[in-house]
């Protein structure tokens, strides 16, 4: 019979022993050895023996040895396994697709409040009210939600704690602010945030100006930009063939608009493998881009703004020039016109003023 979380396990040793049944605790990481072991609390005749025994010690609840020969020995006080340490343990030896990585990379830094208590020892409440002080969007929590429901669940599975209580946390309530909402603001560059890029271009000291740009003016996703090899470059019919993508919707071509086409010259070099390098002339990752283009925003004293928000400038500026559907569709990498227009096209208001005067 298989054991409570938490309550160690019973099995039966081989061979001919007066004790065969064996009571061991849970797992606990020796700090001295930095490895996780288990703790024989005793041997018995009897499988009922060792089953009295475990729900006594574990419940610690004597009385239920007072008619037997069986003594409780006095508990060890063990420090349990902690939050980072479950965590270091989930990824070690996994096999993660890059984006995972980062993924669980940023949900646990997020987590950072639980990075030192012990797992067993956070319940509901506690999880609850550090779930509700982050101050993250809904989608952000949603998802963060959800890697502590995988991250409880392997340590359950390993008799570290014996209770989900990320399954039961809800969202904030819609119109509760909740950090800098997507609804809340608005996600298109303005034209006179893009008219101070083009005034800083090469000036910054990280150098990602033009790259910040050319992503305004292709819609590319941050992993598709960084993907680009140089022969992935048409110069002849001014395209970029984007050949790694989010969808199979994404696998197309790029049309390089005059604007930017001297930045892609400038950027263009067939002896490096990808066509767009950090400073120091290293492949940029995600994080490094994510990073640096927040610290320019800072710098150059934009509005909150994510890399994601350069698709939806470029979509937006294709909607504004009375670009058809299709071409939008085929452009911006998505499966339907829909898609597009409800999640990345924001007309200016001032141009839709224009419109309806003209009535």
């Amino acid at each position: 019979m298989k054991s409570a979380n938490g309550m160690g396990t019973i099995t039966k040793m081989s061979g001919n022993r007066r004790k065969p049944w064996r009571l061991r605790g849970p797992r606990i990481f020796n700090e001295k050895k930095k490895k996780f072991e288990r703790i024989t609390l005793g041997f018995f005749e009897t499988q009922k023996e060792a089953i009295t025994y475990q729900l006594a010690y574990f419940t610690d609840n004597t009385d239920m040895l007072e008619n037997t020969n069986i003594k409780l020995i006095k508990k060890k006080k063990e420090k349990g396994i902690t939050f980072e340490q479950v965590y270091n343990l989930w990824n070690k030896g996994a096999t993660l697709k890059k984006s995972t990585e980062r993924n669980r990379r940023t949900h646990f830094k997020n987590s950072s409040k639980l990075h030192n208590m012990e797992i067993k020892n956070i319940n509901g409440i506690l999880l609850n009210n550090v779930f509700n002080s982050l101050n993250l969007s809904n989608g952000t929590l949603r998802n963060l939600r959800s890697f502590w429901k995988n991250l409880w669940d392997f340590a359950i599975t390993n008799d570290f704690c014996s209770k989900n209580y990320a399954t039961s946390l809800k969202l904030p309530a819609k119109d509760k602010e909740k950090g800098k909402r997507t609804a809340k603001r608005d996600r298109p560059f303005t034209s006179e945030e893009m008219e101070i890029l083009w005034d800083n271009i090469y000036t910054d000291k990280r150098n990602i100006i033009d790259i910040i740009l050319i992503m305004c003016y292709t819609g590319l996703r941050s992993n598709e930009l960084l993907s680009l090899r140089p022969r992935d470059v048409n110069l002849k019919y001014r395209f970029l063939d984007i050949v790694n993508a989010k969808t199979q919707a994404g696998i197309r071509k790029v049309p390089i608009s005059d604007k930017i086409l001297p930045l892609i010259r400038k950027r263009l070099d067939f002896s490096k493998e990808k066509l767009f390098l950090s400073e120091d002339k290293r492949i940029y990752k995600y994080d490094n881009l994510d990073n640096h283009f927040r610290l320019l925003c800072n710098e150059l004293n934009l509005s909150y703004h994510t890399l994601h928000d350069t698709r939806h400038t470029f979509a937006s500026l294709l909607s504004n020039a009375g670009a058809d559907p299709d071409t939008v569709i085929k452009i911006i990498g998505h499966g339907d016109y829909q898609v597009t227009l409800e999640t990345y096209v924001s007309k200016d208001l001032n141009k839709m003023l224009d419109v309806v005067n003209m009535i």
